[in-house]
């Protein structure tokens, strides 16, 4: 028992902003699962895993406190990061705690913009196996993003490794929990064969359709975090990283931005949510960094 009362006290005279954030996150979306238990069957599994997960981080922060190396020092602040994926396909489970699936009203205001939809007039006009691999990498290139900003800004930005990492979690979970107030499931899940069909590529169209067999469930398409997020990081590169890898990036996230209708990801109306949003969750999570001494 003492030795628990101990570790308690070590991580707890240890903890920094991305943790209270973390388990912040944490703490509220496990109550949205409680609420939306009698809606689906995996509660208890997920909060079984939850414990898991909350169980790692402290094993982590645990050996942080004793043990610095560049190693953990990495995971200790990037962990909320790495769960992020994990948490983004819970939000399935209690998206629709407060409103049905809003596909149909997202469907409605894309018409305004052409028709028929605009997810199935890209993809049919631009149907050559070229320009679907470079649709698919695009919408790849999303998960290099993420880790090619993270390993630079660790490596060569260590002075604003920290607050960049608490801004890229804090802008990811604020977009899960948009997802909890907009659920919709997006093209590919809410259309039917052969509606939700996509012109073959070459290579990035197996390995694309994997990650959404593994990884994707019916949930978070508006707005559209692949398209906010990666703004976010055109941001960050920006105004406090590099000009430079800003242009590199910079073609890479239009790619991907276009990538998100191509490929039924999203709707249009999803991208022009991200787009606005994108400045929006920056500010917000800006604000709420708060450096240590």
């Amino acid at each position: 028992m003492k030795f628990f009362s101990n570790s308690f006290r070590i991580i707890s005279q240890s903890l920094r902003q991305i943790d209270l954030l973390f388990f912040s996150y944490l703490l509220i979306t496990t109550l949205l699962i409680i609420l939306s238990s009698d809606k689906t069957t995996n509660a208890v599994n997920l909060l079984i895993t939850r414990s898991l997960i909350l169980f790692a981080v402290f094993g982590i922060l645990y050996w942080n406190a004793f043990k610095i190396n560049t190693v953990i020092f990495f995971l200790r602040n990037t962990y909320p990061i790495i769960f992020s994926g994990y948490f983004y396909s819970e939000t399935v489970y209690y998206n629709k705690l407060f409103l049905d699936n809003l596909d149909p009203v997202f469907i409605k205001l894309d018409a305004f913009f052409t028709e028929p939809q605009p997810s199935l007039l890209f993809s049919s006009y631009f149907s050559n196996s070229f320009f679907s691999e470079i649709m698919y990498f695009g919408y790849f290139s999303f998960y290099l993003l993420i880790l090619g900003f993270v390993l630079y800004t660790f490596f060569k930005k260590r002075t604003i490794f920290l607050e960049t990492i608490f801004i890229l979690s804090t802008s990811l979970y604020i977009f899960y929990f948009i997802f909890g107030l907009f659920p919709s499931a997006g093209p590919q899940f809410y259309f039917s064969f052969p509606e939700n069909s996509l012109p073959d590529a070459y290579f990035f169209d197996k390995v694309m359709h994997f990650i959404q067999r593994n990884g994707e469930q019916p949930t978070g398409a508006f707005p559209s975090s692949h398209v906010g997020i990666s703004i976010i990081i055109l941001i960050l590169l920006r105004k406090k990283v590099s000009h430079l890898i800003y242009k590199i990036a910079f073609p890479f996230v239009i790619t991907l931005i276009l990538s998100t209708v191509y490929i039924k990801a999203h709707y249009l109306v999803d991208v022009i949510a991200g787009i606005i949003c994108a400045p929006i969750i920056y500010h917000i999570s800006s604000i709420l960094y708060k450096p240590t001494s």
